[in-house]
């Protein structure tokens, strides 16, 4: 008798297993359909510049600097992606790269699905918490952080010449193959980070601000322990 109900409950386990597997492949599949059908519904243009900037190394902000108007505007090109999730999902899955949304900085960015961690990513990600820690430790010296956000203040001509004057700084970028601050800067621009809003002034991206915070967190934690 208990032979019998050992064998019922594995006959039950492996029909639920089958059947959640049946549910799990049907939900793939319609998610692989919404998003060729959905290949109508984006402009080409569009996608293709999503694809550019990822592969650039980029970020994508909810927000960019638009120098007509002289502030942060939303980028539609994060609205498209945020309305259009599943197709972008699984259109940078099938080239090999994870779509992944950072909620605390609202932005998106990729990850390479062969390789989480390599010696390039972990060579950028240095080089991108390095220069960021070294302007919040600066800024914090002489304005609130939250300014660095701001067009209206930002990381002005006065304050780059500041960075430029710290030659301990200069040979700590020298030390991540950055040959000085305006290499440096235009590094975490390229990757926009931040935004250039004039001749030797920039503002913080939200990406950037939620590193450094993060940056900041990780270091008071760090001495706490001590």
């Amino acid at each position: 008798m208990s032979d019998r109900i050992v064998e019922s409950t594995i006959v039950e386990s492996k029909t639920e297993e089958s059947k959640a597997l049946e549910s799990t492949a049907l939900e793939r599949t319609a998610l692989e359909r919404t998003a060729v059908y959905s290949f109508d519904e984006i402009p080409y243009t569009k996608s293709a510049e999503i694809y550019r900037l990822f592969a650039q190394g980029k970020v994508l902000n909810k927000q960019r600097y638009d120098d007509v108007q002289g502030c942060l505007v939303d980028d539609d090109l994060f609205t498209l992606v945020f309305q259009k999730i599943t197709h972008f999902t699984l259109f940078f899955k099938h080239m090999g790269y994870e779509l992944k949304f950072d909620e605390q900085g609202d932005f998106y960015y990729t990850q390479d699905l062969r390789d989480i961690s390599n010696d390039e990513s972990d060579d950028n990600a240095m080089k991108i918490q390095a220069v960021i820690l070294f302007i919040g430790r600066y800024y914090a010296t002489i304005g609130d952080l939250a300014q660095l956000a701001d067009p209206m203040f930002g990381l002005k001509e006065v304050d780059v010449d500041a960075l430029k004057q710290d030659d301990m700084l200069a040979s700590s970028l020298k030390a991540l193959r950055l040959e000085n601050w305006d290499k440096a800067l235009e590094y975490l621009t390229s990757r926009n980070l931040i935004f250039r809003i004039a001749k030797d002034k920039y503002v913080f991206s939200n990406a950037a601000m939620t590193f450094l915070h993060r940056l900041i967190d990780a270091h008071t934690e760090f001495v706490n322990q001590d």
